[in-house]
């Protein structure tokens, strides 16, 4: 499967260009209603020689997508080049891209694409997109009108952060807790680089660290404090044999910020493709991104990643209190028992979660990223802005 990937991610983007062709423009609400269609109407085989497919990776104007027979079973190793159907493109959308990375898509080969690549690879093109059983999206940083869609289809949320080098940012982790919990899937949080937390000692950010650990695992998250770099990382900390267990037989995206290790964890598991790191391996220890594009992975332990590029914002539509709340899983027992039916939980009377807050049974710190996120603060980085917490 190596053939595909290449030492310069940019190589295609530099050559590729797009063929001026006259087109009709056919009602944009339409095409892009029926772009979308159930894999029971698709029509496998036949004259077409029409086949499903994964997307496994997305560049601005075409994709690569590998085929899947029977979903669940991606031969990743059977890679295509494919772009979206003509007819498609001049749909008005409300993402990014038109197709993700972890899509399935009906695909039939072709010899003449409009994205002209110097590849070996057989083309094809994606005639139509099967329903989303979830996706991990924020608003686009370039244009707020569009999503980004990071990933769709993955069974759970590999949640990756660094203590140091980057420093965490617990409110980056809560704001993926909150996607996390919107599409219904787990999330397991691993924190990379605990050798740099153990140097802190007894800090106060060293304690910190450890009461956060504690708060997400008493929600119910796994949680997992590791450090991806050490030589034979698998024999020497338990951990990750018990990370590769919740792998196993998923579809995982492994997502955080830049330069905290994501890429070291996901070539621990023997993936089908090894991920770049820097050599030097004094890059882990300074939050360098190094992945460019999402990729689908196999790992040979068993199960799939979706390996993401770092990012430094999440930004998302603004969130109404009562589908936000619902996402802070401490919240959900006190729901229902305000006074007001619609409460905001911020300065309304007889608030059951201001009280809960008052006697410590929903900590400050996830109090404070729920405030952040419903009152629209900013999410870069997962900062959140001074606020005080309502008496």
């Amino acid at each position: 499967m190596a053939r595909w990937r290449h030492d310069d991610d940019d190589k295609f983007e530099k050559v590729g260009k797009v063929r001026k062709r006259q087109r009709k423009t056919p009602k944009s609400a339409d095409l892009q209603e029926n772009f979308e269609k159930p894999e029971k109407d698709w029509q496998l085989g036949g004259e077409s020689e029409a086949f499903a497919a994964r997307v496994v990776e997305v560049h601005k104007r075409y994709a690569f997508v590998s085929t899947e027979k029977k979903r669940g079973r991606i031969k990743t190793n059977d890679v295509w080049l494919a772009e979206v159907a003509r007819k498609f493109r001049v749909a008005d959308r409300a993402e990014r891209n038109f197709v993700a990375v972890g899509d399935r898509v009906l695909c039939t080969p072709a010899t003449d694409l409009a994205v002209e690549v110097e590849s070996e690879l057989p083309r094809c093109v994606i005639q139509n997109l099967a329903p989303r059983i979830s996706r991990l999206a924020r608003l686009d940083p370039h244009n707020s009108e569009l999503y980004h869609v990071m990933a769709t289809n993955m069974d759970q949320i590999l949640i990756v952060a660094s203590y140091l080098h980057p420093t965490i940012k617990w409110g980056l982790i809560d704001r993926y807790l909150v996607l996390a919990e919107q599409e219904s899937v787990p999330a397991i949080i691993v924190l990379t680089k605990k050798d740099l937390l153990a140097a802190e000692g007894d800090s106060p950010f060293a304690a910190q660290c450890r009461e956060m650990e504690e708060i997400y695992r008493k929600l119910g998250y796994h949680v997992f404090s590791v450090q991806a770099n050490l030589e034979d990382a698998m024999e020497q900390d338990p951990q990750f044999e018990k990370l590769g267990e919740l792998l196993e037989g998923r579809i995982t995206l492994a997502t955080g910020h830049s330069g905290v290790g994501k890429s070291s964890i996901v070539n621990l598991y023997d993936p089908e493709i090894v991920q770049p790191v820097e050599p030097d391996s004094n890059i882990f220890y300074k939050g360098r991104h190094t992945t460019t594009y999402a990729s689908f992975i196999k790992l040979g332990t068993g199960g799939y990643v979706i390996d993401t590029p770092g990012i430094r914002s999440l930004t998302f539509e603004e969130q109404g209190p009562i589908e936000l709340s619902h996402c802070f899983v401490e919240f959900r027992p006190l729901l229902g028992k305000c006074k007001f039916r619609e409460c905001r939980h911020i300065d309304e009377p007889e608030c059951s979660v201001l009280q809960a807050v008052e006697r410590g049974e929903i900590s400050q710190p996830r109090y404070k990223s729920y405030l952040a996120i419903l009152l629209g603060a900013s999410g870069r980085e997962g900062r959140l802005r001074d606020m005080d917490i309502p008496e």
